[in-house]
């Protein structure tokens, strides 16, 4: 669970650094990314962008409930 917790907030910014990564070697020619990779990565990094969206709405919907006078 410690891993879990260690990666909220920073899932987004591992896969672009990944995506930077793999497309430098690929590149300059060091390795050579297998073609059914770029669709994987990039459907992840549209996964977590899409799960810090939610996280932002619920907070702004749990604000406006708390700041709404009844």
């Amino acid at each position: 669970m410690k891993v879990i917790e260690f990666l909220k907030g920073k899932k987004t910014y591992i896969i672009a650094a990944t995506v930077v990564i793999l497309g430098f070697l690929q590149g300059t020619g060091i390795y050579v990314v297998p073609e059914w990779v770029w669709p994987i990565v990039g459907s992840l990094g549209l996964a977590t962008i899409r799960s810090g969206v939610n996280t932002v709405a619920k907070t702004v919907k749990s604000n406006e409930k708390a700041t709404t006078p009844d």
